[in-house]
């Protein structure tokens, strides 16, 4: 494959960006050149973390999408439209989650695992009924996560099935890893404050019980006690970190589930009330979906 490819990435969570990034490393396996439309400062961070995600080109951009702004409906759902750069030098757009670039490029690829007007309590009547006509109208490839997917996204007619976006780095390290060392317990709410306070009460009954049957707990950093027992230190989220996990309580966003199921943690869900994509996620993971349907390259 040839050509060039724009990846256009939904900001809001780096789990987004991190889907992208890796979608976009593989494009270029074969020859693409793509660049990715993303806030800079979060592809850096997420290069820190994940080495193989370096060498992106990247145009700093922001959707600034959020539950507010969805609610809100137009035009601030879709601002972010005027704000794109022309695309008709890009061979092939792609589009995080966002149905509204088929206004712009009605060729384009979306990439979901769910749609905002979908999984959003109160989204905005307007920007349900643009993005509902758009997809009926141009009927676009519609890629998700064979495993995450949501109903609505399947449905799609032009649907397409993929695997897991895994961090190659990961891959190798749990590979290589020894299940006597999977003695750990990971407690983490992702880069969003939503459901702070359930984690935070997982923490406290946490401290007070002890961390039997674990060795160690590790506690996102804003969520760590400032005084806490030895045995519960600060989530680094390293390779050494993640393959010491015998099971993790987290919210369960893609990123993290991918992570998780890379390692052969076992999974407790964790979230807010309302919210459907995480309720989709947790009782997939909670039906006992495993990865073995998801064998393959991703694409």
């Amino acid at each position: 494959m040839s050509g060039t490819c724009a990846i256009i990435v939904c900001d809001h969570g780096l789990g987004h960006v991190r889907r992208c990034a890796l979608m976009a490393k593989e494009r270029e396996k074969t020859g693409e050149q793509v660049t990715l439309f993303a806030p800079r400062a979060s592809v850096e961070r997420l290069q820190r973390a994940v080495p193989s995600a370096s060498g992106l080109t990247v145009h700093d951009f922001a959707t600034r999408t959020t539950p507010e702004r969805i609610r809100q409906g137009m035009p601030e759902a879709v601002e972010w439209l005027d704000r794109l750069p022309d695309l008709d030098g890009f061979d092939t757009v792609i589009c995080d989650n966002l149905p509204e670039i088929l206004a712009l490029r009605p060729d384009a690829t979306i990439s979901a695992q769910f749609f905002w007007h979908d999984v959003i309590e109160g989204a905005a009547e307007d920007y349900s009924a643009y993005c509902k006509e758009l997809l009926d109208r141009y009927k676009p490839t519609v890629t998700g996560c064979d495993m995450f997917a949501m109903e609505v996204v399947r449905n799609q007619p032009g649907f397409i099935p993929v695997g897991l976006y895994k961090i190659p780095e990961l891959v190798d390290a749990a590979e290589g890893a020894s299940p006597e060392k999977r003695t750990d317990l990971l407690v983490t709410g992702g880069t969003t404050p939503v459901a702070r306070e359930q984690f935070q009460a997982v923490i406290d009954q946490l401290i007070e019980n002890g961390p039997e049957p674990y060795e160690r707990i590790h506690v996102d950093p804003e969520l760590l006690p400032e005084r806490a027992p030895d045995w519960m230190v600060s989530a680094d989220f390293s390779l050494d970190m993640f393959c010491r996990l015998k099971a993790a309580v987290c919210r369960p966003g893609i990123g993290i589930l991918t992570d998780l199921i890379t390692v052969g943690s076992e999974i407790f869900p964790l979230y807010e009330r309302g919210n459907k994509e995480m309720q989709f996620n947790a009782d997939a993971t909670k039906n006992g979906i495993t990865d073995e349907k998801n064998d393959g390259d991703d694409k």
